[in-house]
């Protein structure tokens, strides 16, 4: 029987465990590709104390938290309250639910491109429309404040349909039996979805939340079609940054050190998600 594991742990192995160790390796290193071809020899936690000291390092954490942040309270509300609006069998709510989950299929880089053209601040349809009603619209992607409200706005219409077709599945998971038992109690809409329903999603709203922690956290190619990280630094994000600094700089060494510290970073917010879940109230 074990005869029979054997390759697939190999594979696993070399697939997984492989590239960890071997980033391990670079991250202690002092690897610049347009310098030498191979490390020029071993530095210890160097990359890494001069990560946690760079400005740019540290404006990336804060913009990871800042954009994941937003969206993800943006997609959980919202999506939620577009479960309940689109609940039925009827062929008008399976319309609604399939036209809304089309941007769900479009391809981020596809997405961040038709999005930098809407929010183009002088011809972009949203200033457009804004203009229409007296409002006059922002720089949205010159404008560091508003370029972040962008990336979150681009993300909140991507992902909010995944929110909701989970959300959506877990409602109708629900049985008749207890809200028919809460409504003869004389529990209100609001009491129900509180105190029966809620409880019940609970646990599924909290792995919705880590998929969508971890995919916003990773995201990469959706900021570099909408704001290509700018103004400046100002939508730099973890992934983002790591990017520039082994892609761009090449700086092989200092981008695994900062590999290292983001998965620190998701793997604390994960696991406090996952310690959340299992709290006993």
């Amino acid at each position: 029987m074990i005869l029979f594991v054997v390759p697939a742990f190999i594979i696993v192995v070399a697939v997984q465990f492989y590239p960890l160790a071997y980033s391990a390796f670079l991250s202690v290193t002092d690897w610049v590709l347009t310098e030498s071809q191979s490390p020029k020899g071993f530095v210890g936690l160097e990359n890494f104390a001069k990560e946690l000291s760079d400005e740019t390092f540290k404006r990336s954490v804060r913009n990871s938290v800042l954009i994941t942040g937003g969206a993800l309270a943006l997609q959980m509300t919202l999506g939620i309250c577009l479960a309940y609006l689109t609940m039925g069998a009827s062929w008008r709510m399976r319309a609604i639910r399939t036209l809304l989950i089309l941007p769900m299929v479009i391809a981020p880089v596809a997405a961040g491109t038709l999005w930098r053209i809407l929010l183009n601040s002088r011809a972009g349809l949203v200033n457009h429309l804004l203009s229409m009603i007296g409002i006059k619209g922002p720089e949205w992607l010159a404008s560091p404040d508003w370029a972040i409200v962008s990336v979150i706005l681009l993300d909140t219409w991507q992902w909010t349909p995944f929110v909701l077709l989970v959300v959506g599945a877990a409602i109708a998971s629900i049985p008749d039996d207890l809200l028919e038992v809460a409504s003869i109690d004389g529990a209100s809409r609001w009491q129900t979805f509180l105190y029966v329903e809620l409880p019940l999603l609970l646990p599924l709203l909290l792995l919705t939340l880590v998929f969508r922690m971890l995919e916003s956290l990773l995201s990469l190619d959706s900021i570099y079609s909408l704001t290509f990280g700018g103004p400046g630094y100002s939508t730099y994000t973890l992934t983002y940054y790591i990017y520039t600094l082994g892609l761009r700089s090449f700086n092989f060494g200092a981008a695994a050190a900062s590999s290292w510290l983001f998965m620190v970073f998701a793997s604390l917010s994960i696991g406090l998600v996952f310690w959340y879940q299992r709290r006993d109230w």
